[in-house]
């Protein structure tokens, strides 16, 4: 059978595709992303060498979605870290299913070296030493990735609370909001608390 004049999948498909199917199952593999296609799991190796380069593709579209990387490495330290923070969440919470796997794949991709480049430099010209950096980076990757698991978990947290049984912990309930402010308070209250923390690195 010829080939049809135009092709049925592309890189771009094929990262957008990945990308919708680790976020509703959680899960990636060829034979399931070839069905999702209508193709042979044969034919996306015409385009890609493997699931390693297919999680690349997601991430790349992932980054399409995010729109440009708009945050400034002139301004000060703590001004880009929080807008870079929140476009980050931003990302990964229109896609919860797929941060598993997102967040545990090696970063392979040139585009995702220069954004980690840029926020290495920006720390080490405020005056983390290289030592101090990578683990900076890390802790505040981990809060996002999990704050963005968190804008999709029910905004009830904790429930059947007495002032019985639990009498402080039902007071500090009774003062937290019930709808969607709590994620976003708990993000902001944890981001305010990681820059405060950073900032004390810098006096050691």
């Amino acid at each position: 059978m010829p080939r049809p004049r135009t092709p049925l999948l592309d890189r771009r498909r094929i990262g957008a595709a990945a990308l919708r199917l680790a976020d509703e199952q959680g899960v990636l593999t060829i034979p399931a992303l070839a069905r999702a296609l209508g193709v042979a799991p044969s034919a996306l190796y015409h385009h890609v060498s493997g699931r390693d380069e297919i999680i690349s593709l997601m991430r790349e579209e992932l980054a399409l979605e995010a729109g440009p990387d708009d945050w400034d490495s002139s301004q000060p330290w703590e001004q880009a870290l929080e807008t870079w923070a929140r476009t980050y969440r931003t990302a990964f919470a229109a896609h919860p299913g797929a941060v598993p796997l997102l967040a545990t794949a090696p970063l392979a991709e040139p585009f995702m070296h220069a954004m980690y480049e840029k926020v290495a430099e920006l720390l080490l010209t405020a005056g983390f030493t290289t030592g101090q950096v990578m683990p900076l980076i890390n802790a505040l990757e981990s809060f996002i990735l999990g704050s963005a698991l968190d804008l999709v978990a029910p905004p009830v947290m904790v429930s059947d609370v007495t002032r019985e049984t639990a009498p402080h912990l039902s007071a500090v309930l009774d003062d937290t909001p019930t709808d969607h402010r709590r994620a976003e308070l708990a993000f902001d209250t944890g981001l305010r608390a990681l820059l405060i923390g950073f900032r004390g690195f810098l006096s050691r």
